[in-house]
Formats: C-alpha cells, sequence, structure tokens
C-alpha cells in the first residue's frame, strides 16, 4: 500500500465547524435535556403519589384514621406501579429517593437543571443512606454539588464515601443497622443462566472473592480451556453444591484451630483455601464443576449433587421425543430437557407435572367447600408460577389462593375462580376495591378503583393440551393387536405413557 496523503487540515477552519465537535455538542444538549425532563418527571411522581394516596384514604370506608392512610398509600402505589409498568418495590426505592433528594436542595437543583444524572444523584443517596442529621447533610451538599458535574457517577460516589468517612465516621450502631440489611438473591437472566446476588459485611464478601480467586488459580494451567471467572464460577458451585471438598478442609480447619486455642470459624477462609487445593486439583480432572461443554452428558456434574424442593412442569409428549416445548423450571422458566431429566432423576421430593389430559388432577369442587384440595391448590399454582397482580413475581409457593369472585358471593372452588395473590396484594383486593375477572384459559382481567383495565396472562396453560404436530401419528407408539387380551400396556390409548418416563 502506498503512504496515505497529508491530513487536510487547512480544510477546517476552526474548532466549531469539526462536524465530530458538533455532534458531540449536540449530544450534550441532549442528554442535558433528557436528564432535567427525568427530574421533572420524578417530581410529578412525588407529588401524584402524595395527592393520590390522600385521595384513596378518603375514599376507605375503614374507620380507623391510620388504616385509611396506609391502605391509601399502598392503593396509590399499586395504581401507580400498574399504570407504568413498574415493579411496585422498584417505585417504591425510587420515590423514597426523590423524598431523600430533598434535603440536599443543591445536588437537587443541579439534576433538575440536567447538570447531574441520575447515575451520580443514586451514588450520593446510596453513600448517606440512614444519615437524617440536617446539618451534616448541608455540609454534605455543599461540598459535593460543585464537584458532581465534572466527576463521572462512580467517581461521585468514591468522592462521597471519601467525605463521608472523614466527617461522619459510622457507629456501632450504623453498622449494625447496615449489616441488617444483608440478603442473597437469585434474579433470572437469559440463556439458562441466572444472577446469583449477595449484599454481605465488606469482609466477608472480601474473604469469599479472595478465596475462589486462590482456589480458581490452583486450576489455571496450559491445558486448562476454562477462564479465571469461569473457574471461579465453577468452584463456588462446587463449594457450595458438593460436600466432598469442603467437608474435609472445614474439619482439618477445625482441628487446626482448636489445637491453636482459636476460636471456631477464624481463618477459615486461608486454612480451607489452602487444604481445598489438592481436592480440587482432583474435582476439576474428574469433571467436577466443568462447564457443560466438559461433561459427556452436556450437564455439569454439580448438577447431580442438587436435591430441590421446586416443580418441574415437563410436557409428556417433549419427554418422548415428540414435541420441541421446554421444561419449566419454577421460579427461573424455560431449561434445557437434559438437565430437566437428571434433576428429576435426582431429587427425591421433586413435584413432577405431566402437562396432559390424563393426570386426573381435581380441577373443580363446585360448591362444596370453600376449602381448597391439595391438588387443586398444586394446579393453580403451577397454571400461575407468580403472583397474579399486576406487575408481580412473587413466586406461588409463597402466596395466597384466592377466590376471585368471593364464596359469600357465590364464588366456586374451582380452576375457573381460584388464583395465586401474594399476602400483599391479596389485602390489597379486598380493603381497596380492586376487582379480578376470569376471561377463560387462565387470562385474568383486573379493574382498578379508578377503573383502569389491566391483564395478567398464566404462566402454563393446564386446558386443554397443545395441539398435537401432524407427524405425530406416525411417531406415536401404537398398541399391540392382542393389548386387549389383558397384557399389560404401557400406553394409554391417546399414547401418553402410562407411567412417566422418568
Amino acid at each position: 500500500m502506498g503512504q496515505l496523503p497529508p491530513f487536510p487540515g487547512d480544510l477546517l477552519a476552526d474548532d466549531s465547524c469539526d462536524p465530530v465537535a458538533i455532534e458531540l455538542a449536540g449530544l450534550a444538549e441532549q442528554a442535558q435535556a433528557v436528564t432535567a425532563a427525568a427530574a421533572r418527571f420524578d417530581s410529578r411522581l412525588a407529588a401524584a403519589y402524595v395527592w393520590g394516596a390522600a385521595e384513596l384514604a378518603a375514599r376507605c370506608v375503614d374507620r380507623d384514621a391510620r388504616r385509611r392512610r396506609e391502605w391509601g398509600a399502598r392503593g396509590m402505589l399499586a395504581e401507580l406501579a400498574a399504570t407504568l409498568h413498574v415493579a411496585e418495590g422498584t417505585l417504591a426505592r425510587r420515590l423514597t429517593r426523590i423524598t431523600m433528594l430533598a434535603a440536599l436542595p443543591r445536588l437537587h437543583a443541579a439534576h433538575t437543571a440536567g447538570l447531574v444524572s441520575s447515575a451520580h444523584v443514586d451514588g450520593v443517596l446510596d453513600v448517606f443512606h440512614g444519615v437524617t442529621d440536617p446539618d451534616v447533610l448541608a455540609r454534605a451538599d455543599a461540598a459535593l454539588a460543585d464537584r458532581a458535574a465534572r466527576l463521572t457517577a462512580p467517581q461521585l460516589r468514591a468522592a462521597a464515601r471519601r467525605w463521608r468517612a472523614r466527617h461522619v465516621p459510622t457507629t456501632a450502631e450504623q453498622t449494625a443497622r447496615a449489616v441488617a440489611d444483608r440478603f442473597v438473591d437469585v434474579t433470572p437472566a437469559d440463556a439458562d443462566l441466572c444472577w446469583l446476588t449477595a449484599l454481605l459485611p465488606a469482609a466477608a464478601a472480601m474473604g469469599i472473592a479472595n478465596r475462589l480467586d486462590d482456589l480458581a488459580a490452583t486450576l489455571t494451567g496450559p491445558d486448562e480451556p476454562r477462564t479465571r471467572p469461569q473457574l471461579r464460577a465453577d468452584v463456588l458451585c462446587d463449594l457450595l453444591l458438593t460436600t466432598d471438598a469442603g467437608e474435609g478442609a472445614q474439619a482439618a480447619d477445625t482441628e487446626r484451630t482448636e489445637r491453636a486455642g482459636v476460636p471456631d470459624g477464624a481463618g477459615a477462609s486461608t486454612a480451607q483455601a489452602r487444604d481445598g487445593e489438592q481436592d480440587q486439583r482432583v474435582r476439576a480432572r474428574d469433571g467436577v464443576g466443568a462447564c457443560a461443554d466438559g461433561s459427556p452428558t452436556g450437564v455439569p456434574s454439580w448438577v447431580r449433587a442438587i436435591a430441590p424442593q421446586v416443580v418441574l412442569t415437563v410436557p409428556v409428549l417433549t419427554l418422548l421425543g415428540h414435541s420441541d416445548e421446554p421444561a419449566e423450571l419454577d421460579g427461573f422458566g424455560p431449561i434445557d430437557l437434559e438437565t430437566a431429566r437428571t434433576l428429576c432423576a435426582n431429587a427425591p421430593t421433586f413435584t413432577r407435572v405431566l402437562t396432559h389430559p390424563e393426570t386426573g388432577t381435581v380441577l373443580s369442587v363446585g360448591r362444596d367447600r370453600y376449602t381448597v384440595p391439595a391438588d387443586l391448590r398444586r394446579a393453580v399454582a403451577i397454571r400461575d408460577r407468580t403472583c397474579r397482580f399486576p406487575g408481580c413475581r412473587r413466586r406461588a409457593a409463597s402466596c395466597d389462593v384466592d377466590h376471585s369472585t368471593a364464596w359469600a358471593d357465590g364464588g366456586t372452588t374451582g380452576l375457573d375462580n381460584l388464583a395465586t395473590l401474594c399476602r400483599k396484594h391479596h389485602r390489597l383486593k379486598h380493603e381497596t376495591g380492586w376487582r379480578v375477572v376470569h376471561e377463560g384459559g387462565g387470562t385474568l382481567r383486573w379493574h382498578s378503583p379508578t377503573g383502569r383495565r389491566y391483564r395478567t396472562r398464566p404462566a402454563t396453560a393446564l386446558w386443554p393440551p397443545p395441539p398435537a404436530r401432524a407427524d405425530d401419528d406416525e411417531r406415536r407408539p401404537v398398541r399391540a393387536s392382542g393389548a386387549s387380551s389383558g397384557a399389560p400396556s404401557t400406553t394409554s390409548p391417546s399414547g401418553y405413557p402410562a407411567v412417566p418416563p422418568f
């Protein structure tokens, strides 16, 4: 290739004519306008919540003023969440932050002007969560507001943490309150993956991270195809889902600490990491903790160590190879059939469900009784999978089974009049005037007290079964001609197996 011609710098008269600079300036101006509009919306949202909560409280017939305010607030939060298609918890946290921001007027003004993004504001509010002293907040506002526009959101968060550490040392009581918020949560991602999120004391979190790094480092080598992040993830699965290495390391560590006169658990991270190195090498060599590609069956070995107590819905035609419909793991969603088979084989307390019309499940007991029988309750939970209130994702296993049309008003105890509702939304339905109508097939139409309508659809269609494919007749097992002579048959007339094939 020939050399490039010299850059024609003389074509640019000055910076104001540079098309890239003009585009960047336009983007910055638009970003500022978007931020300012979002800030104005937040202000309107908070005002609407306060006004609406008072209005709905005034409509409550409860004689107790405190309960009227409580149900007015809950009702308005539910109305806003359903209207904006936002989870109630997310909306509640957003309203709390808007209220907290009022205590930082300079930062609030910069945000309203579009000079400081929501990410900047969230970082500062996170750092000063739990601080209520107006003087402290005023000094922090003065120290951080001017710098906010010049820093990125992570930089501003770090600056806020340093300022608080110097001027407002955390007390033992505040630390105890913060530690009380610790939790572990699971959120479905995609492609058969989940986010495992843990909010832990800093020392514990760093100790866990260092131990995972140490164990992952012992597995690296020229013949190891997994990356360091993959190794850390696999080591975590091994430590939590299998017991061989963990129990051996824990026993050795306990014996060592007892001899040294150290309380149980002290130095466990370092000792277990050291004692577990050899076990982890052996486990890695044997395929334990390997990714799906490293296992002969395509399923990680640690899956066989799981003894879950969950609901797994497996379409029977899929198990027979007549359909591509995936299995459904309660609380997550679709999973591959090989993993489903492994879980079914290893889980002694599994509720295994075949979604076909010959299960014999009781779908209605009419007006004979109010109490929902166990098999009907299970069918409702399998159909709904989560709370059926608009936007709610609480698992059906922890929900109530509600008569949509009340028993006292003539409602039946049947699948077409039952739905799972978490306790909060169950009470909200009865206290604030939400109404629900079954439209058939498990679809619910909700009517809010303000007249708005929302539809929620079931996670699983229990009836009727999905239509068979055109080639099912050719692939379906055929009963032998002598089957009627008393010989045992492994299939029913419809082709479904008499015994589940797992």
